[in-house]
């Protein structure tokens, strides 16, 4: 008898320890998901953020080259203007 209670004991303990198992093994998979979830969260964000600033900067550019532009035009002219300034210095 007592050793039928020892193996009935024994295979309790074995069942809660089973069920322990797999209870905590549920519990990490259930962190293992809200991880993923905010790791995923994160990697969207930065990824949304890198588009705006992709888009800024590439707005940024366009009116930098705009001014690049516009600064070339005024130097050729600047150099025209030179170039005429001398002519008539040597020829006064």
């Amino acid at each position: 008898m007592e050793d039928l209670i020892a193996k009935f004991v024994i295979g309790v303990s074995a069942l809660g320890a089973g069920a322990y198992g797999m209870y905590r093994k549920v519990m990490a998979d259930k962190r293992d998901d809200k991880t993923n979830t905010t790791t995923d969260a994160a990697w969207h964000q930065l990824i949304d953020t890198l588009r705006d600033e992709v888009n800024r900067l590439s707005l940024r550019l366009v009116a930098v080259e705009e001014q690049n532009q516009k600064c070339e035009a005024r130097n050729d002219e600047l150099h025209l203007e030179i170039v005429e300034l001398k002519k008539r210095l040597h020829f006064t």
